[in-house]
């Protein structure tokens, strides 16, 4: 039975240190050959999904260093210690030799690697949501840039292939909220060690990044805590069920860059797997 017991909400805002392009697919009135994506309302905005595969890319580079934690980067290898996402096909045919629910649910608790609990699975939900983000400052108007196609053999650009793209000018800012359910240590700290990548200024998101766009970093950076478990559980959940702000719902944790730091720090030490 699934019960909430401790929820966590990270705020803050993701501001571009480079110009940013995440594809829209469709045309607009830059009439461009890669606009980016907008909102019904034609402003620009990071879907969820692009600022969530940014996130978890850049926490299983790390996570592949860690002691005591494993991660699959859907790779079959021998760190991935045959992770069930990884081994798909081959986990699916075990899946269908399986005499009931519970001993699935034993297999993955017992199989899937560390990323894979946290950011989801072809057979977990994940744990750490993101909200897609609304844009807050920025220049009003967007850039097309040029780009030429390079010939990976003679390093020169292909003769009649110039394309242009649209971008998201540097300096904008956008409205950064993060969720995360039940985590346990291995979960918040892995969620802390991709928070601090952005935190120093480490981040990227978007496309084209080999060309110095998407580099970003999260500022304003607040920390929310929904605690179950401990004594006054009842106080907090009344809190929680009364108000509507997620502001007033959770009790705000006072240093959170510090708070960050410490459950980072916190993996080092974990044994747990």
């Amino acid at each position: 039975m699934w019960e909430l017991k401790t929820k966590y909400l990270f705020k803050g805002r993701l501001e571009l240190k480079t110009a940013l392009h995440i594809g829209g697919g469709r045309l607009n009135m830059m009439n461009t050959d890669s606009p980016i994506v907008r909102t019904p309302e034609e402003l620009p905005f990071i879907p969820g999904s692009s600022f969530k595969g940014a996130f978890r890319s850049t926490v299983e580079k790390i996570a592949v260093s860690l002691p005591n934690i494993t991660t699959c980067q859907l790779i079959e290898d021998e760190k991935s210690k045959n992770c069930p996402t990884a081994y798909h096909k081959e986990f699916a045919k075990q899946v269908e030799k399986m005499k009931d629910e519970k001993e699935l649910v034993e297999t993955l608790k017992e199989k899937l690697c560390n990323t894979c609990k946290l950011f989801g699975s072809p057979y977990t939900a994940s744990k750490i949501f993101f909200h897609d983000l609304k844009i807050l400052d920025w220049a009003g108007v967007t850039q097309v840039r040029d780009g030429v196609v390079i010939d990976r053999d003679s390093e020169r650009a292909k003769d009649k292939l110039k394309y242009d793209f649209e971008v998201v000018a540097p300096s904008s800012t956008f409205d950064m909220e993060i969720w995360l359910e039940n985590p346990s240590k291995q979960d918040l700290g892995l969620a802390c060690i991709g928070l601090n990548e952005y935190l120093s200024g480490m981040g990227y998101i978007g496309g084209i990044k080999s060309r110095g766009l998407g580099s970003c970093f999260i500022s304003d950076l607040k920390v929310y805590k929904l605690d179950l478990e401990s004594e006054g559980k009842e106080e907090r959940l009344r809190k929680y069920l009364i108000h509507t702000e997620p502001e007033k719902k959770m009790d705000e944790i006072k240093n959170p860059e510090q708070f960050v730091q410490e459950k980072t720090e916190a993996i080092l030490l974990s044994k747990e797997v």
